[in-house]
This record gives structure tokens, sequence and C-alpha cells, in this order.
């Protein structure tokens, strides 16, 4: 009966030392002033098309043209807090011709905020060649990606290569994802 009595005390005792001697006072104003920078990414444009596409009526396109409506920006808080974006590009041509790609933001007004142009090589073996290209947006041309909510996509078949036709192998795609960075801040 005694030892049981001492392995209470023993243990009471531990559990006592533990749990005074780790106590700290909690400042629970420390989080009045509050700083989250989350990382967001997600999907944003996908094309993807047959080399025959380039080819209607018996006559080769040499441009293809596609638009996509972005509403991200039209809410207060993406606006606020979105401090830098990039925009990821992946091209993967199979076709035996050069490609490039146009893309123009868009205001609500048609306006052009922003402009880039990505090159896809030509592939002779009609195998994937893949490129990429990244768009960062800080400062000013963040401030245009914000304004814009639609993106032209401007494919064009470059002079060179072989032409194109119904029986034309391989294909060009395009897709991207965008990296958003945020810094929400939150103070009394």
């Amino acid at each position: 009966m005694i030892k049981k009595i001492v392995k209470y005390l023993a243990v009471a005792a531990f559990y006592g030392f533990f749990i005074t001697s780790c106590t700290e006072e909690v400042d629970f104003n420390q989080a009045k002033d509050l700083t989250l920078e989350p990382i967001l990414a997600s999907d944003l444009i996908f094309f993807n098309a047959p080399a025959t596409k380039f080819f209607i009526d018996g006559s080769e396109l040499s441009t293809i043209r596609d638009s996509v409506i972005i509403d991200l920006f039209n809410r207060d808080f993406v606006v606020d807090n979105v401090v830098k974006a990039e925009f990821v590009f992946e091209t993967t041509n199979s076709i035996n011709r050069a490609f490039s790609v146009q893309i123009d933001f868009l205001d609500d007004t048609d306006l052009l905020k922003h402009s880039f142009t990505i090159s896809s090589l030509a592939s002779p073996t009609n195998t994937d060649i893949v490129s990429t290209h990244t768009e960062v947006f800080e400062n000013t041309l963040l401030d245009a990606l914000k304004a814009s909510n639609k993106v032209i996509l401007t494919v064009q078949a470059l002079s060179g290569g072989s032409p194109l036709n119904d029986n034309t192998p391989g294909r060009i795609q395009l897709k991207s994802k965008g990296i958003f960075y945020l810094k929400i801040e939150e103070s009394e």
C-alpha cells in the first residue's frame, strides 16, 4: 500500500512540476497585428488544336483566336490583397511549323492593358517540343492585370516548315497556371 502511495505522489509531483514549470503567460493581443502571406496556384488557360484546325475549306489558316473572360479581379478581396502574380505558360508543339502565341489582356471596355508573345519552335519529326514562359506581374503590370477581365489568345502559324492540310500530323497546345502572392494584414 505504501508503494502505491509513493508511486501516486511521485506521479503527482512530476505532473505538478511539469505544469508549473512549462507555463508561460500568453499575450492574446498579439493576434491583433496579424499578417498572412499565402501563395495560391490555379490553372488558367488551356488551348489544344490539331494541325488540321489550321486548314479549313481547302485553305491554310495562319491565325486562330480564342478569348477567355477572367472575373478574378472583380473581387475586392483579390484586388486589395494580391501583391504579385506570375503566369506560367507551357506550349507543346508537334507540328512541323513554328508558332507564335500572343496573349492580350483587356479591360471591360476592350482597352488593351498588357500584351506579350510566346514562341513555339517547329517540330520536324512531329515529336513534342515543350517550351515555357513566365510572365511576372508586379507594380504597374500588376495594376494592369487587376484592371483586366478578358484574355485573347492569338495562335499564329509562322512561315516555313511544312504546309498545313487535312493530313498534317501533330498539335499545338498551350496550358497555363497562375501563381498569386497575397498579403493579408489584420490590425486594430
